[in-house]
Formats: C-alpha cells, sequence, structure tokens
C-alpha cells in the first residue's frame, strides 16, 4: 500500500538547519529539517518538521526535542506493537492506547474486525489537534471512526476509573513517550500491577522500551519491572530510521505466547501492512547476542510472585 503524503516540496534550496535529538545520557544523532510549526503546552513542546532525508515522506513531529513519529517511517512501531498482540489473542474487542495522540495505533487497531472499541488516552489535546491539521495520515481517519473514542486527561486517572468500574480491555498499548518525566510511574511495577488487573482472559500489553545499546539501565529496569507482574515477556528489536538506531519493544502476558503465534497469512484487513508480516515475525523475537544481556537471551521469562 503506497503511504500517503502529507509534505509539502521545499524550493527554496537553502540548507535546513539541523535538529539534534538524544539517544541515551551519552550518545545524540540529527536530521537537517525545515521547521512547519511549534507550539508549547502546559505539557510540553510539539514542534512539526519536514526531513529532506526522507523525501516526500519526511514530515515528522517531535515532542520536547525527541523525534517521536515521520510518515516515512511510523508504521514501522505501530504496526510490530499492535498486531503481533492481536493476532496472538485472536478476538480482541477492546483495547487501550495509553498516549497514542497522533492517531497512528488506533489506526492499526480498527484493522481488525473484531474490534468494538478503541479508547486513546492522551495527555495533552494538543498533540492530537496538531497531528490531525499537519501529519493527517498519520491517523488516517482513526479518530473519526465511531469506535474510537479519545479521551484527554491522566492516563493513570483513566486506569484508576477503569478499574473502579470493572473494566476489561483485551489490549493495552503503551503508545507514550519514553519513560521519563511524566511518563516515568507509568513504566514501573506498581502501574504495570494494575494494567495487569485491567486486562481481560487471555490479554496483554505492548510496549515500548526504547533504546537497549545506549539505554542499557533503563530498559533493564523496565524488563524487570514487567518480569515481577507478568508471566510471559517476550522482548522484540526492530530498526526505526526515525530513532536513529536499533528499537526495542516488548510484549507481556499472562497467558499469551506471543512469539509463537505466527499466522500462516494475514486476513484481508492487514494485506495493506508495509512492515509487519508473518515472514518476519519470528526475527522480530531473534535478539541479537550482543543485546541478551539486556533484553535477555529467552524470549520467555516466568516471573516469581
Amino acid at each position: 500500500m503506497p503511504a500517503k503524503r502529507d509534505v509539502p516540496e521545499h524550493e527554496s534550496g537553502i540548507a535546513p538547519p539541523l535538529y539534534t535529538a538524544p539517544l541515551g545520557r551519552w550518545a545524540g544523532y540529527s536530521f537537517a529539517a525545515h521547521p512547519v510549526f511549534a507550539t508549547t503546552t502546559a505539557h510540553q513542546h510539539i514542534e512539526i518538521l519536514d526531513l529532506p532525508a526522507f523525501g516526500a515522506l519526511g514530515r515528522a513531529y517531535r515532542l520536547d526535542g525527541r523525534f517521536m513519529a515521520s510518515l516515512a517511517d511510523a508504521h514501522i512501531c505501530h504496526e510490530c506493537m499492535v498486531h503481533p498482540l492481536m493476532l496472538a489473542h485472536g478476538s480482541v474487542e477492546r483495547v487501550l492506547i495509553l498516549g497514542g495522540g497522533d492517531g497512528g495505533s488506533a489506526r492499526e487497531a480498527l484493522r481488525h474486525a473484531s474490534v468494538r472499541e478503541v479508547v486513546v488516552a492522551e495527555l495533552d489535546a494538543q498533540v492530537p489537534a496538531t497531528i490531525l491539521r499537519y501529519m493527517p495520515a498519520l491517523a488516517d481517519g482513526a479518530f473519526d471512526d465511531p469506535r474510537t473514542t479519545l479521551v484527554i486527561g491522566d492516563a493513570r486517572h483513566l486506569v484508576d476509573a477503569a478499574l473502579a468500574h470493572g473494566e476489561r480491555f483485551d489490549a493495552v498499548i503503551f503508545d507514550l513517550t519514553e519513560a521519563d518525566g511524566e511518563a516515568a510511574t507509568l513504566h514501573d511495577a506498581a502501574f504495570f500491577a494494575k494494567i495487569r488487573a485491567l486486562l481481560g482472559p487471555r490479554g496483554g500489553i505492548a510496549l515500548q522500551l526504547g533504546v537497549p545499546w545506549f539505554e542499557a539501565d533503563p530498559v533493564r529496569h523496565m524488563l524487570t519491572a514487567l518480569r515481577s507482574v507478568f508471566a510471559c515477556v517476550q522482548p522484540i528489536t526492530t530498526y526505526v530510521p526515525l530513532y536513529g538506531t536499533q528499537w526495542a519493544l516488548v510484549f507481556a502476558s499472562d497467558s499469551l505466547d506471543v512469539r509463537t503465534s505466527v499466522p500462516d497469512a494475514l486476513p484481508d484487513a492487514l494485506q495493506p501492512l508495509r512492515h509487519y508480516s508473518p515472514s518476519r515475525h519470528a526475527a522480530l523475537f531473534d535478539i541479537p547476542p550482543e543485546l541478551a544481556d539486556v533484553l535477555g537471551s529467552s524470549p520467555d521469562h516466568s516471573a516469581t510472585r
């Protein structure tokens, strides 16, 4: 499926400035970019940029100086987080997305015919507003789908309220900023335990771990927290060009074995996928030996509770 284009041609011929982003404490990387829009909210600084390195699909956004997604490669993380988990479950009806204000994860979840509701819990109302104005192809109509509910506010409050009302979700997708700042308490064992209690039978979660090469300690810390709560914790890695490095994600559940749940073929609704496929599934879980000390050499980990 050809990717949609939101980026105008830049004809000035002027070399654009460099925008640098961190890779942990001791490394960083840069993209030349044409600034398009910027605003500061009560929560963060939001920027829309056009990156010539990605050509016609070079529109991207940053939050607090970190690149979040571009039209060229946002599908990589969204597809890898959503589809292996939902295909392993087989009949997901309710999905909770923590963060995800750009609509990319919701877009992927809505491809599944079994889905009745997708709840997107986004802290900052300006994120979906900005994306819908400057990068509408990222959400691709997800917020207009009647199955989608966008809730603006702290995800912790939404989770507490859902637990109090006895709600259950089949899949929870952590599509958040990195595990520091305001998102730090959404990545600890106490919060993971609340999410576990929110899951229905055979439910599971997907989470971005970050940069295992350059942020080994924070990645280990998140995995330790997950393994203290869930019976089956399965990391994957993939390369994301916008992030400048190999990226790690993880699935966690008490009953789903996402690694071995490889579909023979994708259903028709998933045929337009640009990255994830059954033939690529096993490679995602093949942890490089150099990262075994960070992510674990075995894809399955039993937790002691």
